[in-house]
């Protein structure tokens, strides 16, 4: 509660400060100034009620609807790196800041500059320009396409571990940045609602490149991307199987998990916003965004997909954001037959740290995914 309270009293000081530096210049001129005092005090004694249940929620609303991006320090992601014998060079938020640091790339100007050749402009609806980097398959022809789809405030640089693992089981893959993150274009967000255009315009373009329109196309997602990716299934045919990394069962719950963020030690914690604040400001971004939070709601949707679509969902059991309990609720009403879904929960892992925890065990289950494609 201490946020929303610190918010309104910053705002209602930023006019009581004017006002009283304008009664101190009708004093200096020797105006009367008793009933002046009066109407500023209960001017200010309003104000802050309506700061504290208005003012806030509707502008974080519309931080959320017009100011969400990529953190600051991985902005600078220009594309995943091959060294000379085809592997993939890891890029982390360490690695991006020693560069910035040092003004300079750490690699090779010719490995920089096939990085950034990778990316691809892939129109998306409302105008977007979505940014994706196509990797290349160890083998042709790939034995699937990944289309993988990151998380909120990042980049395709969080997709480079999963992609790894990927491309040396036989797949090409393409690093998806939804609008609004990385290189892509901005648009109101939406909660993974209108980003799902952007992960099925991914799918489309992939399969208009030569050579791809009958290739098992394999969709991943992380967080927001499962969002994204499972809203955007019923309008895609022909998917081959589909991972589900952190999967967030309902928005409207979700949101408020995040917006509740609250971890001893944790210095964010003091951001922390509660009832009836929590709900004010999805209010509040759905009005800026044109969007009802409580429609986002991907569960229902899974529960309507085809009965022999290989899914794999991965949860940590350190996760406060999408908590084990809610994957659990979300991998029992998928539809799936049992040999055709799996669920991995790994006890000790934070949110979308499962990759980067146990990146062999993690290659075993997409190597399972693989065998079971959908043809």
């Amino acid at each position: 509660m201490i946020f929303p309270l610190l918010a309104a009293a910053v705002f209602t000081l930023a006019t009581l400060v004017l006002a009283v530096l304008l009664g101190l210049l009708l004093a200096v001129a020797k105006c009367p100034t008793q009933r002046y005092r009066r109407f500023v005090l209960w001017l200010h004694v309003g104000l802050f009620p309506l700061h504290l249940f208005a003012t806030f929620p509707l502008l974080l609303g519309l931080f959320g609807s017009r100011g969400l991006g990529t953190r600051s320090h991985e902005s600078a992601y220009a594309g995943p790196r091959l060294d000379a014998a085809g592997a993939l060079i890891p890029q982390t938020w360490a690695s991006l800041k020693a560069e910035i640091a040092a003004g300079q790339p750490a690699v090779a100007a010719d490995v920089a500059a096939a990085a950034s050749s990778r990316a691809r402009a892939i129109p998306s609806s409302g105008g977007v320009t979505l940014r994706a980097f196509r990797l290349e398959s160890a083998q042709e022809p790939p034995v699937a396409v990944a289309v993988l789809v990151h998380g909120l405030f990042r980049s395709a640089m969080e997709l480079e571990p999963v992609a790894a693992m990927l491309r040396e089981q036989g797949c090409e893959c393409w690093l998806v940045e939804l609008r609004n993150f990385g290189g892509s274009s901005r648009a109101p967000f939406t909660a993974g609602l209108r980003e799902s255009d952007d992960v099925v315009a991914a799918v489309q373009f992939v399969r208009a490149q030569p050579q791809r329109a009958t290739t098992p196309v394999v969709l991943f997602g992380v967080s927001l991307g499962t969002v994204a990716v499972s809203l955007a299934l019923p309008r895609l045919d022909r998917i081959a199987g589909v991972v589900l990394d952190a999967p967030i069962d309902d928005m409207q719950a979700g949101a408020r998990r995040m917006l509740g963020f609250d971890r001893v030690g944790d210095r964010r914690s003091w951001f922390r916003i509660d009832e009836p604040w929590a709900s004010l400001v999805l209010h509040a971004l759905g009005a800026w965004s044109h969007f009802e939070v409580g429609s986002v709601c991907p569960t229902d949707v899974l529960a309507t997909l085809p009965h022999d679509l290989p899914m794999l969902i991965v949860g940590a059991g350190d996760d406060d954001r999408a908590p084990p309990a809610s994957v659990e609720r979300l991998f029992a009403r998928l539809p799936m037959h049992a040999h055709t879904r799996q669920l991995w929960i790994v006890p000790a892992s934070r949110h979308g740290h499962v990759f980067l925890d146990q990146p062999a065990a993690y290659a075993e289950r997409l190597r399972w995914l693989l065998a079971n494609l959908r043809r």
